[in-house]
C-alpha cells in the first residue's frame, strides 16, 4: 500500500511539472480567480491551460466517480494530490461552490437523473452556483424561512426573497430552501430546490460592503418557476439536506485556500517592512508565531476530521468553522499590525500590499457571520459536543 501511494505521489509530481505553468504556481490575487460559470473567463492563457488540464484529469473533483466527471481517486490518493498541489504552490484551477458544497449533497441525496444532469457540468466548471438560504426576516434562525413554493403539474411556483447571497448577480443557478408546507413544524415544511436564475422575474440587487466589494446580494423571486425533478430529496424533507450542506460549507470555510482566498503571511509583511527591530515588535512576532502554530493545529484537525468522517459524523467538524474563521480574522489583524503606523488605508486610495491587506482585513469581518455566526457555532458546539442544554 505504501509503495503504491509513493508511486502515485511521484506520478502526481511528474504530471504537475508537465501541466501546471510556472505562473500558476504563484499566489493568486482576487482579480485572477477563475470562477466556474456558463460564461467562464480566464485572466491568461496559462490559467486556461491549467484549468483544462485539471478538468480533463478529473482532479477538480478527485474523489467523485469518473462517470460524473471526477478523478475516481480514493481518500488517500486525494489527500496526496492535495498535498502535492499545495507543495508546488498550485493555484485552484477553478472557484466553484458546486464542487465544495452542492456536489457532495447531490452525491448523497440526489437522484441518478440529477447526478447525470449536474455533476459533470459542476466538475467541468460550467455552472456558477449561489446559495439561497438566509432571508431578511429570518435572522439567525435558518428554519424560519417564508419564501414559498407551490407545486402544480410538475412545476413549482416560487415567491419570496433571499439575502446575503454571495455572487448571486453573477450566478447561473441557485440551490435554495423554500417553504412547501406552512401547517407543520417549521423544519418539517422545507424543501431543497435547484433554481435556474436566468429566467424572467428574478431581481438581483448587490449589497455594498465596508471593504468596497459587493459579493453579497438580495434576490427577489416574483412567481418564478422550478422543475419538480430539480427538488433534492422528498418534498418537505429539505432540512436534512440543508444541514448536510452546511457541514460541507463550514469545512470549506475552515479551509479558506480551498476556494482561492487571498493569503498574505504576517511574518513576510513584518520582514518586508524591516520592522523586526521596532519597539514592541518582539511581542508582535510572538503573536504571529502563536497564530501560525494554531493554523497548523487547525489543519491537522481538518485532516483528522476527514478521516473520521469516512465512518460517519465526526463531532470535531462542528468546531472547524468557528476556530478557522476566528483565526482568519486574527491573521488579517496581524497583517495590519505588521504594516505599522498607517498600515490600514481606505481601499480605493491604497495600492500594492497595503491595498490587499486593507481589503482582506475589512472582508474578513464577514467570515465569522457567513455560514452561521460564531455565536451560533458556539451554541451548536455546546449542545452537540458538550451536551449542554439550549
Amino acid at each position: 500500500m505504501e509503495d503504491s501511494l509513493k508511486f502515485f505521489s511521484e506520478e502526481v509530481d511528474a504530471w504537475i511539472e508537465e501541466n501546471c505553468p510556472e505562473s500558476m504556481r504563484t499566489p493568486m490575487p482576487v482579480s485572477e480567480q477563475v470562477w466556474a460559470s456558463s460564461n467562464i473567463q480566464f485572466p491568461s492563457d496559462d490559467a486556461k491551460r491549467w484549468f483544462h488540464s485539471m478538468v480533463k484529469k478529473g482532479w477538480c473533483t478527485p474523489e467523485w466517480p469518473s462517470e460524473y466527471g471526477g478523478g475516481g481517486l480514493n481518500f488517500d490518493e486525494a489527500k496526496i494530490l492535495k498535498q502535492r498541489l499545495r507543495f508546488f504552490g498550485c493555484r485552484p484551477a477553478q472557484i466553484n461552490f458546486g464542487i465544495s458544497m452542492l456536489g457532495p449533497v447531490l452525491l448523497e441525496f440526489g437522484t441518478e437523473e440529477q447526478k447525470q444532469e449536474f455533476l459533470p457540468k459542476i466538475s467541468r466548471g460550467e455552472i456558477w452556483w449561489c446559495q439561497g438560504f438566509s432571508e431578511p426576516g429570518a435572522g439567525s434562525d435558518l428554519a424560519n424561512i417564508s419564501t414559498s413554493a407551490v407545486l402544480s403539474k410538475g412545476t413549482y411556483t416560487i415567491e419570496g426573497s433571499k439575502i446575503w447571497t454571495s455572487e448571486a448577480n453573477k450566478a447561473d443557478w441557485m440551490y435554495c430552501l423554500v417553504r412547501t408546507d406552512k401547517t407543520v413544524k417549521k423544519q418539517a415544511g422545507i424543501s431543497f430546490i435547484l433554481i435556474d436564475l436566468k429566467q424572467p422575474n428574478v431581481d438581483i440587487k448587490p449589497i455594498q460592503l465596508l471593504s468596497g466589494q459587493s459579493p453579497f446580494c438580495q434576490v427577489f423571486f416574483d412567481n418564478i418557476l422550478a422543475k419538480e425533478s430539480h427538488r433534492v430529496a422528498p418534498e418537505n424533507d429539505g432540512w436534512k439536506v440543508a444541514k448536510r450542506l452546511l457541514e460541507f460549507e463550514r469545512t470549506m470555510m475552515a479551509d479558506m485556500e480551498s476556494e482561492g482566498a487571498v493569503d498574505i503571511e504576517p511574518l513576510e509583511v513584518l520582514r518586508s517592512t524591516q520592522a523586526l527591530n521596532r519597539p514592541g515588535c518582539k511581542t508582535l512576532y510572538r503573536k504571529i508565531c502563536k497564530h501560525e502554530m494554531r493554523n497548523n493545529l487547525i489543519e491537522m484537525t481538518m485532516t483528522r476530521t476527514a478521516i473520521e468522517s469516512q465512518n460517519g459524523f465526526a463531532p470535531s467538524a462542528l468546531t472547524l468553522k468557528y476556530l478557522s474563521t476566528e483565526e482568519t480574522q486574527k491573521r488579517w489583524e496581524l497583517n495590519v499590525a505588521s504594516l505599522g503606523m498607517g498600515g490600514l488605508e481606505i481601499v480605493d486610495r491604497s495600492d500594492g500590499v497595503k491595498k490587499e491587506v486593507s481589503k482582506s482585513f475589512f472582508y474578513s469581518k464577514a467570515y465569522t457571520i457567513a455560514g452561521g455566526s460564531s455565536e451560533i457555532q458556539l451554541n451548536i458546539i455546546s449542545k452537540n459536543i458538550l451536551g449542554l442544554t439550549s
